[in-house]
């Protein structure tokens, strides 16, 4: 098999020759380390057999305001700010009031620029690996329009706020989704978070009644396009398992236990249902441990988790700056090592 087959082999309920490797995000400092002239690309190649575009929030033009501080708007109005880490972090939205909700104007999906990542790495990946676009769903973009604090306050106190951003950022994600999956896409990574380390930001309540639908629609729309779904999530999201898995979702991502979450118990409760994709610790372990403590506790997942099928070995979010590069490719050549099927390891 080669790794698109091995992956979507996982993905119908299936074994295939070798348990998949998937990574949402190498920060290329790691890459750099491991070898200074490769890019993103030329690690994927070597490494994962599930290959996608970076941070959504790549997708649009920067306008600077600091560029000693880092800090830009994007065409979304939204000022961020480079950080130590991949992914820039959200400053101040643009949308203050009911108003400026009614007068926002929001980036076009089609424009050529979204797509610029995803059409270099169809055009060395497609048909061998397995091809994503990574998205956002219904809370980061409401989110950033309006302030995390405003936006949850919104979802107590003003449902019309709620559902008019939701709907308005939804829209746009659904067409650039529908697009990828046209030009050559296998898969959709929805990578909005909902958790922190003892549950969800809200309600399964609130979930359920404000932003369930909208988490519907968009699932429904990639899978009517000929996608599958990726649904990452950080935090402990227990009690909203039940709904995002019936939502129709094909993987859930990255479960990590520091957050609560048990991914073998979420395999074996969803087995039918979903692939449960992560499982090796991108925090100590990853960052601190020895390459002898990844090796074992690689080979302990592939025992306890790999070898009852439906499982994509990734870390517990990303491969980020601190990570150590030995240990990285020791889980890689572990995985790749030993979980072959059927895995037999003592």
């Amino acid at each position: 098999m080669n790794s698109k087959q091995r992956v979507l082999t996982v993905i119908e309920g299936k074994i295939p020759d070798r348990v998949p490797l998937c990574e949402l995000i190498i920060d290329k400092r790691v890459i750099k380390s491991i070898n200074p002239d490769w890019g993103y690309a030329d690690i994927a190649e070597e490494t994962v057999d599930m290959v996608l575009t970076n941070t959504p929030s790549l997708l649009y033009r920067k306008e600077i305001i600091d560029d000693v501080k880092g800090i830009f708007k994007n065409e979304w109005g939204i000022i961020r700010q480079e950080s130590a880490q991949s992914v820039s972090m959200p400053i101040s939205g643009p949308i203050k009031s009911k108003e400026d909700l009614k007068n926002y104007k929001i980036p076009d999906p089609n424009d050529d620029f979204r797509y610029i990542e995803l059409n270099s790495l169809l055009n060395r990946f497609k048909d061998k690996k397995a091809v994503g676009m990574h998205l956002h769903d219904v809370f980061n973009y409401p989110c950033y329009l309006r302030g995390m604090e405003e936006f949850l306050m919104d979802l107590v106190s003003d449902k019309e706020m709620v559902k008019g951003l939701i709907d308005m950022t939804l829209e746009h994600n659904i067409v650039i989704a529908k697009n990828a999956i046209k030009m050559g896409a296998d898969f959709i990574v929805l990578g909005d978070d909902y958790g922190m380390t003892k549950g969800p930001m809200f309600s399964p309540k609130t979930f359920e009644e404000l932003l369930l639908p909208g988490f519907r629609t968009i699932v429904s729309e990639i899978k009517k396009a000929g996608g599958f779904v990726v649904k990452h999530c950080c935090g402990n999201i227990n009690s909203l398992l039940d709904m995002m898995v019936d939502a129709g979702i094909d993987v859930i991502h990255p479960l990590d236990k520091t957050a609560g979450m048990d991914i073998g118990a979420v395999q074996k409760k969803y087995m039918n249902k979903i692939v449960v994709m992560g499982g090796i610790d991108c925090g100590d372990l990853l960052t601190n441990k020895s390459e002898e403590d990844v090796i074992e506790e690689t080979k302990k997942l592939l025992r306890d988790v790999s070898s009852k099928g439906r499982h994509i070995v990734s870390s517990s979010n990303t491969i980020h700056p601190k990570v150590k590069p030995e240990n990285y490719l020791a889980m890689v050549n572990t995985v790749k090592k030993f979980g072959n099927y059927p895995i037999s390891i003592n």
